[in-house]
């Protein structure tokens, strides 16, 4: 159950990440936190969880490899998607209010 968590999780913050790349008003700073200190982390942390419980398993058996797979993906794309509000956050240039 936490590997399908983190993958739904990271997957969610991949897709605000990538929504903040495309429509510059999505990038609020809620969305900042959503990606950077509750979804990124959050599914890093359960997939850590999933891959640290079956650590030891040596059978081949479908469900733990399906697990495991399901919790390198969330780590790959919860990385992916804290890099991609990292970089918006490093090249983004300041707005100037408009006085008309």
């Amino acid at each position: 159950m936490l590997a399908l968590a983190s993958v739904w999780i990271a997957l969610g913050s991949l897709l605000l990440a990538v929504a903040m790349t495309g429509y510059r008003p999505a990038m609020t700073d809620v969305t900042v936190i959503l990606v950077l200190y509750l979804g990124s982390p959050g599914a890093l942390c359960l997939a850590g969880l999933t891959l640290w419980a079956h650590r030891a398993d040596t059978e081949p058996d479908a469900g733990v490899v399906a697990r495991r797979v399901q919790a390198k993906a969330a780590i790959g794309m919860s990385v992916v998607a804290a890099g991609i509000v990292y970089l918006l956050i490093v090249y983004s240039q300041k707005l100037v209010p408009f006085e008309g």
